[in-house]
């Protein structure tokens, strides 16, 4: 939140102070062009002015006909009504000039033989004006020498700059006023919404991780927000959901046997037992620890799992007789139900973690023994899927698995049928067991069933070395 506040206060002053910057640049340049512009002019006329008197002179020259060449100077100067002539001949006299300042001033203030020299101009301040002054001489026969002096009012200029200067500067003000009050009005709107989002966020916690945030609530550009927030809550719900029964089963699983065991042991002290009697007592109670013991490593296990530290010891593994090999292992198990294990097809060998899949594979094998009608008939069927994918299909006869269940077979702790007893049946965990080590495997694990029969599908690749996970069906 003082993040937020920090940004509220930092970014309308970040824009108004760039767009101060800029409106300040883009003034600068445009009372220089204009300036520069204005010199331009002024030289400009200047020079005309004086390269039009000295033809004037050079035409009248000698000046017999005054009248006709002051008439031709009025007409050149008509034009320029802000601009000042002198005309001095060679002894100082002045033949011409305009009404206004005295040009002739300007000669000891400024240095005009220099100026004629480089055909420059220069500006000339009195106590009233400004002035910019350009002069040039005539040389006549080698003899006759006219200097002209003119020079031309600025007044009017430096009051529009100074009045161009002042309104810019007064257009930066308001402009950045604007800019504030504008960025201000837009961070207010805009985070109003976000404000409102943010309250409803502060108030879920995970004793509400049910509450969802409605898409209506919020502008349309906020909705694929809000929707993948509420995503992210279901999941969230999920997990902790999970969680909560993560806990409460595996505290149920663990009871049963500690009751079992502190059970047996009250009755062992109540009196004297015979050592047979005493013996049978050990020998329950050590199936309890033999039972607990087996939570413990399938919990460990899937903690390892869920911290990605199960990392698979890689060999090559020929299916078909590892197939063979645990069809002799369960043999005793399934002739107690009169139940057949058939192998069917072959493929290729493939490079996995060979206790993990006799892992997977015994707790699939023994699921299906289980489940399975007496004289049934578990078949193991091996398929060459392409040349980088092998399928193993266990499948076994019994009652159909509703869809609903399907997809939780290999949740921990999830059973079909909650009323069955849990003496017997595990710990809930073998299916979840099995998914983490095909997963291991960069392979994809999923159930089929129908009435007839229910099917444990298996696709391996041949080398997870070179392969990516495949995607969930």
């Amino acid at each position: 939140m003082k993040q937020n506040r920090r940004f509220l206060v930092r970014f309308p002053i970040i824009i108004c102070l760039f767009t101060c910057g800029l409106l300040y640049s883009l003034s600068q340049l445009i009372e220089r062009s204009f300036e520069e512009f204005s010199i331009q002019q002024n030289i400009s006329e200047l020079n005309s002015v004086i390269h039009s008197i000295e033809s004037e002179i050079t035409y009248f020259y000698p000046i017999d006909n005054r009248e006709e060449f002051l008439q031709n100077l009025l007409i050149i100067l008509a034009r320029h009504q802000r601009l000042f002539v002198y005309i001095i001949d060679d002894t100082g006299k002045v033949i011409y000039r305009t009404r206004g300042p005295i040009l002739t001033i300007a000669q000891s203030q400024i240095n005009l033989d220099q100026i004629m020299q480089d055909h420059t101009s220069t500006i000339w301040e009195t106590s009233r004006s400004s002035y910019r002054i350009a002069a040039s001489k005539l040389v006549i026969d080698d003899k006759h020498q006219f200097t002209t002096i003119v020079a031309i009012n600025r007044d009017l200029q430096l009051e529009f700059i100074k009045r161009l200067h002042d309104g810019l500067r007064l257009l930066i003000i308001l402009s950045c006023i604007i800019a504030l009050l504008a960025t201000l009005t837009t961070i207010y709107f805009t985070q109003k919404p976000i404000n409102l989002l943010i309250k409803k966020i502060e108030k879920i916690n995970w004793k509400n991780l049910n509450s969802r945030i409605s898409t209506t609530s919020v502008p349309p550009k906020y909705a694929s927000l809000v929707k993948a927030f509420n995503n992210m809550l279901h999941r969230m719900e999920d997990t902790f959901r999970r969680q909560q029964n993560f806990t409460a089963d595996i505290a149920h699983e663990m009871r049963t046997p500690i009751t079992n065991l502190t059970t047996q042991t009250e009755i062992a002290l109540n009196s004297a037992r015979t050592t047979n009697e005493y013996r049978e007592i050990l020998y329950s109670n050590l199936e309890e620890y033999s039972r607990l013991s087996q939570m413990i490593t399938d919990m460990l296990f899937l903690a390892q799992a869920d911290n990605k530290q199960l990392i698979p010891n890689l060999i090559m593994i020929d299916l078909h007789q590892f197939m063979i090999d645990f069809i002799d292992y369960f043999e005793p198990l399934s002739e107690e139900k009169n139940i057949t294990i058939k192998l069917l097809g072959d493929c290729k060998p493939i490079q996995g973690d060979r206790n993990m899949i006799s892992r997977a594979v015994s707790n699939i094998l023994s699921n299906a023994i289980r489940h399975t009608p007496i004289n049934g008939q578990i078949t193991i069927e091996l398929d060459q899927l392409s040349a980088n994918w092998v399928k193993i299909v266990i499948a076994n006869p019994g009652k159909k698995i509703d869809e609903f269940h399907l997809d939780h077979l290999f949740d921990r702790f999830y059973r079909v049928d909650e009323s069955r007893q849990r003496n017997g049946e595990g710990a809930g965990i073998g299916l979840a067991i099995v998914k983490t080590i095909i997963e291991a495997h960069k392979g994809l694990i999923y159930v089929l069933s129908d009435e007839h029969h229910t099917r444990f599908i298996i696709e391996l690749p041949t080398n997870i070395q070179n392969i990516g996970t495949k995607e969930t069906k």
